[in-house]
């Protein structure tokens, strides 16, 4: 007897894995690169360095799929995740901090990369007539990374660092197997004919999606300050990284009740109002986080992530299937990824420099300040009466 497997459900399996394959290259950045000799200042180098170069990529290559019939985001999943699994192979065969600072950074160059054509899958499928249920898809893969976390937290801790591209070897090998297997879109997705004789660039075209993305910036620019230096923060209130993994999982499983239910949200609010709350929440999880006094406080603030990263997760998706025109699609959906790369640029570089030339205290005093900014930028956005036009 031959079980059919439903679009949802794969999709479901493949979100679920890309989290996981998500928590190997940035779950546990520090705890890897600290191993391997590198200060605070060269990890935030080496997380700003890579996801500079993601944050270009990933509009190239969305532009790519979207003028091209033979590129899909099935191709470019697989075409950028084969490397993931051969870099993890090498890792634990190759010492030494220079070798691991680039093996790292190429695992999240590849990850951050990844996330734009894994979220234009479900655009794909719904516009074929598929039932994909974003949300929760998306709420599974939170709990799957929290899972991981708690496994890669503990088996560091008795094992060693090198548990953490071990385990990628297995998570990248089941994700490619799934996105190899998933089925292209029923009917291509109808790309509308481009209008040569436009010159406005993407960016201008869209002021209003150009002003959120700038509100995305910052508020990704925090949460990677705060992610990147977790087990900084973590160590410097008496912890170690089997509280970093405790920690990494609560925040992800408090994600998983909001993206179950995010079907139902988007049915009462709008996707930027959703945006605005999300920038909100960045802003609350900063300040607490300047704060916190303890590891068991740190653990009751990552419940901040429902209404921040667990609300962006999947409101950025639908606002950007809102606000850009469909031949822009997966440009669109680029674009705003590459502001979570652009914001691990700027929350590497200033949360590491920060941590070695003052102190912990300024660093999350700073980003405070930060996040603040961010909802400025959120609220002129929405405020903006040309909101949804597509030109």
């Amino acid at each position: 007897m031959v079980v059919k497997i439903s679009i949802n459900n794969r999709y479901m399996a493949m979100q679920g894995l890309f989290w996981m394959l998500f928590c190997v290259a940035f779950g546990f950045v520090s705890l890897y690169l600290q191993g391997r000799g590198l200060s605070n200042a060269g990890i935030g180098t080496v997380t700003a360095t890579f996801g500079l170069l993601a944050a270009l990529l990933q509009p190239v290559l969305g532009g790519i799929t979207d003028r091209s019939n033979r590129s899909t985001w099935r191709s470019m999943i697989l075409m950028l995740c084969f490397p993931f699994l051969l870099v993890c192979i090498l890792m634990p065969l190759i010492p030494g901090p220079l070798a691991g600072a680039v093996f790292m950074g190429i695992l999240i160059l590849i990850a951050n990369t990844t996330i734009p054509f894994v979220n234009s899958a479900h655009y794909y499928y719904t516009h074929a007539g598929e039932h994909v249920n974003f949300g929760v898809a998306r709420g599974i893969g939170s709990g799957l990374y929290a899972v991981l976390a708690l496994v890669i937290g503990g088996l560091a801790a008795r094992f060693g660092i090198e548990m953490v591209p071990i385990t990628g070897i297995l998570i990248s090998s089941l994700f490619i197997f799934v996105v190899f297997r998933m089925p292209t879109s029923k009917e291509p997705v109808e790309k509308a004919p481009r209008d040569t004789t436009q010159k406005k660039g993407f960016l201008l075209r869209y002021p209003t999606f150009t002003l959120m993305l700038i509100a995305c910036l910052l508020m990704f620019t925090t949460h990677n300050i705060l992610n990147t230096f977790l087990l900084q923060i973590i160590q410097s209130l008496g912890g170690n990284s089997s509280q970093l993994g405790i920690a990494l999982a609560i925040q992800a499983v408090v994600e998983v009740p909001v993206l179950f239910g995010f079907s139902k949200l988007i049915k009462r609010f709008t996707p930027k109002g959703l945006m605005l709350t999300a920038a909100f929440g960045f802003a609350l999880k900063a300040l607490m986080y300047a704060l916190s006094s303890s590891v068991v406080m740190i653990y009751l603030i990552q419940f901040t992530q429902m209404i921040s990263f667990a609300l962006f997760a999947s409101s950025s998706v639908f606002y950007t299937s809102q606000a850009i025109t469909k031949e822009d699609q997966t440009a669109g959906q680029a674009y705003m990824t590459s502001m979570m790369a652009a914001g691990a640029v700027l929350g590497g570089l200033t949360g590491g420099w920060l941590l070695e030339l003052s102190s912990m205290k300024m660093m999350l005093s700073v980003n405070v300040v930060i996040a603040m900014v961010g909802v400025g930028f959120a609220i002129i956005s929405v405020r903006n009466k040309r909101l949804h036009e597509k030109t």
